[in-house]
């Protein structure tokens, strides 16, 4: 009898789990899709197996033209440092400029390995890197299309969908508006 009774109890949890899985996520709305364990999102429909959808890059029209971002929309940038393609962004570095982390050496599907590679970052973790730059993300950029990193300390420079570096806008520190002491307080 416990036996039967700690089926149903795990039944029951399964069942909590994956209904709590299943909230609403306005990102599978918009794709069609559902969303997965690595947050980018998986597609329903019979149209392909294999999406530039899926990848966790895409291309996305910011203020500074076509721009590299991450499923969710947030703009990629690379470090001028790492020319070379070695990450040398690390520490408090990092936690301004937070790399784009993949699960593996292997390149995830939907991209394009002419153009993406991973490299490894000296945390030992593995980074997606586009053109030969590994990618980062900003802190002080909290929605789809901020750009707020651009230029940060002559530095930093969001990625083009061809790899290299958009630095011929917005090199004061930021180009959509963002408070230049917010920029400050986060540059590196």
């Amino acid at each position: 009898m416990p036996t039967r009774t700690m089926r149903v109890l795990g039944v029951v949890f399964a069942a909590v789990l994956l209904v709590a899985a299943c909230g609403d996520d306005d990102t599978t709305a918009e794709t069609g899709g559902s969303a997965t364990d690595d947050g980018t999102t998986e597609r329903t429909d019979d149209e392909s197996e294999t999406n530039a959808s899926d990848a966790p890059v895409q291309e996305a029209e910011t203020s500074l033209g076509p721009t590299l971002v991450d499923a969710e929309g947030l703009t990629l940038y690379g470090f001028t440092p790492d020319e070379g393609g070695t990450p040398t962004c690390t520490d408090a570095c990092a936690g301004t400029w937070p790399p784009l982390f993949v699960d593996s050496a292997e390149l995830p599907e939907g991209l394009d390995p002419a153009l993406y590679s991973v490299v490894e970052h000296p945390s030992g973790e593995f980074q997606l890197a586009a053109g030969g730059w590994p990618l980062y993300y900003y802190a002080a950029d909290a929605s789809a299309g901020d750009v707020n990193g651009q230029g940060v300390g002559g530095n930093w420079f969001a990625v083009a969908p061809d790899g290299t570096l958009i630095e011929g806008s917005g090199a004061d520190g930021g180009s959509s508006g963002n408070d230049e002491a917010e920029a400050d307080d986060l540059e590196y």
